[in-house]
């Protein structure tokens, strides 16, 4: 594991602001933290006058984040801008748009949620949650503009609530918790992502050479496309930015293809199947409760957008690139999977088939029946492509997650999983996210239903972090404002996404199937008891002795105001 580089925490002699008063000079060297300016930004905006702060402290000059670069940011916040700014924005939304994955995971769902309801239910969910997830995505830009480092919803948190006067003593322990929430949320990301994978070419064995594979052997071989992927990231940052943009075209055109030899070839439903008909397979009756449960898959399908955040400090303008990049990755991806389900729900030739597939990625089945043995091959090659990226790159989302934990000391062995190697990328932190990712795979040869678990799990924990940043962007008072701005729909937005965010954690919690047995009971609770209960006690046992917030790496914090 290198450790070519280092997180070169240093502390600063030099204030934070330069005071011209004679009598404050002599005084104990002020802390060197964002508070400071965050108090002076908030007055700002309540309109208290500079002039009362020039008499107490003498003449000062700040610069508020409206009006700085995105590096001058960084200084401002206390850090070095030590990794490479190589990503454009549209590298960027690359990434958001590849993490998200958007034909994959709807592909991945797809028999999940027509169990749940049928076609009506899978478009009216998709369009809803859609909407929200929206929401959530410009809330979240929002706070990103105005941070636009690497630590994302963990870093967020922990700023919100320090300018809080009552709730600043719990910044720490909220911080830690969201970020390792978060963490263990991409994790199992990168596991559902890469069973997926395996799912898919071990449905192109079955349809090719009639062997289907075991579930001992889709675990070696997600484990083997991990590897390669951790392989990937420890390349360079360029191969992963070009990979992104492709991915983007890739699939574009792989739906384009999509609807293309589905138009041409398959036999087409009428319209009012398509967006009437209604199919319920999970023993519940009531239609509103079928309903809530279809909506984890547009759910799992549309999280991601902040993905962009975890690249801020190797993004050009992060503090306005991102949040686009944010924004306009989930907004993409609702056009694109919506009009990705449309078309295979038109093509559906046998409803049974699909729902009872004997297919390790039972969508396939859909191609199989409308076009034969090579539109389900070339599908199944599209889909392991998008899964790939995806995959690939939520490792480097989930990586610059445990690196900027490391390096404010919120992780054992901070030091080197902050470490930096020759090509200034974090190479440990890469091997311990895939090694992670690993460990969650390995159960999977025990249940024949720990996919929809992981997918639940994931969903959940990741809007769990979700709920926490929105509360903290609620309760600061008066918060300041970056160069993305929703400017008075602010605060209903975050309410909006808040309610959204948190009747997901719950209702994703919810049984999927009746009567309730072991082979069919969702596990996502103990799932998320596991995250929730492994965090704590990290903060019991370490935590709290460790961990008193982010740490600033740069001396030169006052060149930025």
């Amino acid at each position: 594991m290198g450790k070519s580089g280092s997180c070169n925490r240093t502390e600063s002699n030099q204030p934070l602001v330069d005071f011209q008063s004679p009598q404050l000079m002599t005084e104990k060297k002020l802390r060197r933290s964002t508070m400071s300016q965050h108090n002076l930004w908030s007055k700002q905006e309540t309109g208290l006058s500079l002039n009362k702060k020039q008499a107490a402290y003498g003449s000062i000059s700040i610069k508020t984040p409206e009006s700085v670069s995105a590096e001058e940011r960084v200084n401002q916040l206390g850090y070095k801008q030590e990794l490479q700014r190589k990503l454009s924005s549209f590298a960027t939304f690359g990434l958001a748009f590849t993490n998200i994955g958007i034909l994959s995971n709807a592909s991945a769902t797809f028999q999940t949620v027509l169990q749940r309801g049928g076609p009506v239910t899978m478009l009216l969910s998709w369009n809803i949650v859609a909407g929200f997830m929206l929401c959530v995505a410009l809330s979240l830009s929002e706070i990103c503009s105005l941070y636009p480092l690497s630590g994302g919803l963990y870093y967020w948190v922990y700023e919100l609530l320090h300018i809080h006067p009552r709730a600043k003593s719990h910044a720490p322990l909220l911080a830690f918790v969201t970020g390792w929430i978060y963490t263990m949320a991409n994790v199992i990301s990168i596991s559902a992502t890469n069973v997926t994978v395996a799912l898919s070419a071990g449905t192109i064995m079955k349809i090719t050479y009639g062997i289907p594979l075991s579930k001992l052997a889709l675990m070696l071989v997600t484990l083997i496309i991990t590897f390669f992927q951790a392989i990937m990231n420890m390349r360079g940052l360029g191969g992963l930015a070009l990979m992104n943009q492709l991915s983007v075209f890739w699939s574009c055109a792989g739906l384009i293809a999509i609807i293309a030899v589905l138009s041409i070839f398959a036999p087409h439903q009428a319209a009012s199947w398509v967006f009437t008909h209604y199919e319920n397979d999970t023993g519940f009756e009531d239609p509103t409760y079928v309903f809530i449960l279809a909506m984890i898959g547009a759910a799992y399908s549309l999280f991601g957008c902040e993905s962009a955040a975890s690249v801020n400090e190797e993004t050009v303008d992060a503090d306005v690139s991102s949040p686009l990049a944010m924004t306009m990755s989930i907004a993409v991806s609702w056009f694109v999977g919506l009009v990705f389900l449309i078309v295979l729900l038109f093509s559906v030739q046998d409803i049974d088939a699909v729902l009872n597939s004997t297919f390790d990625m039972p969508v396939a089945q859909l191609f199989w029946d409308a076009v034969g043995y090579w539109g389900t091959l070339g599908f199944l090659f599209l889909m392991i492509v998008c899964q790939f990226c995806t995959g690939a790159t939520t490792i480097t989302v989930a990586s610059r997650q445990v690196y900027a934990l490391a390096r404010d000391g919120a992780t054992p062995m901070s030091e080197r999983l902050c470490a930096l190697d020759s090509q200034k990328l974090p190479a440990n932190a890469i091997i311990c996210t895939s090694v992670l990712s690993c460990i969650v795979v390995l159960p999977f040869p025990l249940s024949e239903n720990l996919f929809e678990t992981i997918v639940s799990a994931t969903t959940i924990t990741i809007h769990l972090a979700y709920g926490i940043v929105l509360a903290c962007r609620l309760v600061a008072p008066q918060p300041i404002k970056g160069r993305f701005s929703l400017g008075r729909w602010s605060r209903p937005v975050t309410y909006i996404s808040l309610a959204w965010t948190m009747f997901a954690v719950l209702a994703f919690l919810l049984p999927t199937s009746w009567p309730i047995q072991a082979n069919n009971a969702n596990f996502a609770g103990l799932g998320l008891l596991i995250v929730l209960g492994s965090t704590f006690a990290c903060w019991i046992g370490w935590g709290r002795y460790h961990y008193t917030g982010p740490r600033a790496t740069t001396d030169d914090i006052s060149n930025g105001l």
